[in-house]
């Protein structure tokens, strides 16, 4: 079992245990965030535009050719073109269009977790193996440009600046916004935990490295990481973490 299986395990025994108490909300609380998975095309200058929200507890990222956190994040939210026989149809027309099909985070959690995709299978070999590529992450994340927000936001910017030497009429007079934007810090995520596994696709170890939030507010912050290793509970210098958990060789 790796880190993501026990994790949802984990949440689904808690889930039932909770059932119909007043904590019966509380992974969704603490945990809890909401994918928008749309559709976005436009034909004879209609806009057309589809949506489904998706809860989800974790956030999977490549690991496999991304230098860092940002690269996969930016791949997460690309999305794909149905084109051709892959065209969607909408109904709203009764014709198929060119559609970009993407996913991107509508509502963020309390906690953000993320899980780096470092096992995949081998369809040549038929076996299951680790990567082990260097990958960064920074201590602290702003993930508007990943959100829905973000990208409308960076999309208007984009159309505005098009417009810009074109002269003005009615239509441009009333400009674009955002309903219900969210303030900056919002988006704003500092590192507070992370599990680290030794070993192989087939079997290995798991230690975390995890921030005291609880700590008297004088302790400054590089001085509140411990490492929680099996029976072994030390001080962890958080200098070290590229070093233990940004991977680039088999360990």
């Amino acid at each position: 079992m790796d880190a993501e299986e026990f994790f949802n395990i984990f949440m689904d025994r808690l889930e039932n245990l909770t059932k119909g108490t007043k904590e019966s909300n509380f992974i969704k609380d603490t945990f809890g965030g909401v994918l928008s998975n749309e559709l976005i095309a436009e034909a004879d200058g209609q806009q057309l535009y589809g949506e489904r929200e998706e809860p989800f507890l974790t956030i999977g990222l490549q690991v496999k050719n991304k230098k860092n956190i940002e690269q996969s994040l930016k791949a997460f939210v690309e999305g794909e073109m149905l084109e051709g026989e892959n065209a969607c149809m909408w109904e709203q027309i009764n014709k198929k269009v060119n559609t970009l099909r993407r996913a991107c985070l509508k509502r963020l959690p309390n906690y953000m977790i993320f899980m780096l995709k470092r096992f995949e299978f081998d369809y040549d070999t038929m076996q299951r193996h680790k990567i082990n590529d260097y990958f960064e992450f920074p201590n602290r994340l702003n993930l508007e440009p990943y959100t829905q927000q973000g990208l409308r936001k960076a999309e208007l910017a984009k159309k505005k600046a098009k417009q810009g030497d074109k002269p003005e009429d009615e239509s441009s007079n009333k400009e674009e916004t955002i309903e219900d934007e969210l303030p900056p810090e919002y988006f704003d995520y500092k590192l507070t935990g992370i599990v680290i596994h030794l070993g192989t696709a087939d079997s290995g170890h798991y230690y975390s490295l995890i921030q005291n939030r609880e700590a008297d507010p004088s302790v400054p912050e590089e001085k509140r990481w411990i490492e929680f290793n099996d029976t072994l509970v030390t001080p962890f210098d958080p200098k070290d973490i590229p070093n233990e958990a940004f991977g680039g060789e088999e360990k």
